[in-house]
């Protein structure tokens, strides 16, 4: 799937990826192709909301320069969109009894960056070959 999904997301210009199955918590920083990316999207693997296999431990060890927090702890994810160039995004931990908030991130849209203007080109021929 990621072959043939993040050439077109990376075109597109696309800011944040939310995915599960995972039952852990991570976030990337803005990554394409494996490496570290001013114009690749930010990774959100959120696959904790509860399950009956337990919280998924094993990660990819030492942590990639990519992974900039994991955790395998239940919890959710708040997402608020405050204007047309940045968005909120926050992580809590549930595991007591009470919400603590254990991750956060700006995310400012690629198309204030310049990115989206750079890459108008390459979205079109991804568009015309898929």
């Amino acid at each position: 799937m990621k072959a043939a999904m993040e050439p077109l997301l990376y075109a597109a210009g696309v800011d944040l990826v939310i995915a599960g199955h995972v039952h852990a918590y991570e976030r990337s920083k803005r990554v394409y192709n494996g490496g570290l990316d001013p114009c690749g999207a930010v990774h959100i693997t959120i696959g904790d909301g509860g399950n009956r296999e337990g919280l998924a431990h094993r990660y990819i060890n030492p942590q990639p320069k990519w992974s900039e927090f994991r955790e395998a702890s239940f919890g959710h994810g708040e997402l608020k969109i405050v204007n047309s160039t940045h968005a909120f995004w926050s992580w809590n931990r549930n595991d007591d009894d009470e919400s603590v908030k254990a991750d956060d991130i700006w995310v400012t849209s690629l198309v204030s960056s310049g990115c989206v203007d750079q890459k108008r080109h390459e979205l079109r021929s991804v568009l015309m070959t898929s």
